[in-house]
């Protein structure tokens, strides 16, 4: 009898496990099918789930679509590519330095320090465009990717310097010690000793830094406005007309936008699962 609901209980966890995972899936399953539709099956009623007829021209017609504007699809996703990996090295240099910081040295406001960085994960980012928008303009960064990575850096180093702080404190301080004890200075400390053991804790906080970079859309369409200096989040927002939506060309290129972030977390996969839970651990 015990085995008999041991293995009923395990056929129900696993159930419920595929039911969550459907449910999680099926947002990207849908894009994919509606992707390869053909309009008279993305409005059909009742809705086609498997495409009867499925075509590539979503995919194809995304590259021409950007010629409305003489710009290749191309080059919004290297748009893209440049400010999400500028963010994340540069946000990574920062938070990595603050966070170690913050988790060797005591000093006055140290605690403080720590919550207020939080704290800025609170405010909206429509408060912040107008202050942002007016700082840039002066200093001459409208509608520049440097200045659009400048922006998503000062979100993106906050957080991180907080959950890398996290991770500092499962290193034994000891480490630090007897790296100076055998000559390295404090800084050599930190980038020979304790910084490779942080990879696990890097890759689940670059994942986050490049991810916010590679979604925004509030503040590319504000900061920039010329064509040849779009991401692909206005790129795609350009393919919805005033009179028409072109579903599976914009489920086309979601998929494209999809898929960097797909590769980034399929390779950091087991640092980010490494890095997230010892994080969490000691705070």
């Amino acid at each position: 009898m015990v085995e008999r609901r041991s293995a009923v209980g395990l056929v129900l966890k696993r159930l419920l496990l595929v039911l969550i995972t459907a449910f999680a899936l099926f947002p990207f399953l849908w894009m994919v099918s509606t992707s390869i539709k053909p309009s008279s099956e993305i409005f059909s009623y009742p809705p086609v789930w498997i495409p009867q007829s499925p075509t590539f021209e979503g995919y194809t017609s995304i590259w021409s679509e950007s010629a409305i504007y003489n710009v290749p699809f191309s080059r919004w996703i290297q748009n893209s590519l440049v400010v999400s990996v500028a963010t994340t090295l540069f946000a990574m240099l920062i938070a990595a330095m603050g966070g170690y910081a913050m988790s060797r040295f005591y000093f006055p406001g140290r605690t403080l320090l720590g919550y207020t960085l939080l704290l800025t994960q609170m405010l909206p980012d429509a408060l912040l465009v107008i202050p942002l928008y007016a700082v840039f303009r002066d200093l001459g960064l409208l509608n520049s990717l440097w200045g659009l990575t400048l922006a998503y850096t000062t979100f993106a180093v906050p957080f991180s310097a907080w959950m890398l702080r996290g991770y500092f404190n499962t290193i034994s301080l000891e480490l630090d010690e007897a790296a100076m004890v055998d000559g390295c200075t404090r800084f050599g400390a930190f980038f020979r000793v304790i910084l490779p053991l942080t990879w696990p804790g890097f890759a689940a906080t670059a994942v986050f830094a490049f991810i916010l970079a590679w979604n925004e859309y509030l503040f590319a369409s504000v900061f920039l406005n010329s064509f040849e200096n779009w991401t692909l989040t206005i790129g795609l927002a350009s393919f919805s007309g005033q009179y028409m939506i072109r579903w599976n060309h914009i489920m086309a290129g979601s998929v494209v936008v999809t898929m960097p972030v797909l590769l980034f977390f399929w390779f950091f996969q087991k640092h980010i699962v490494s890095g997230s839970t010892a994080g969490a651990i000691k705070g």
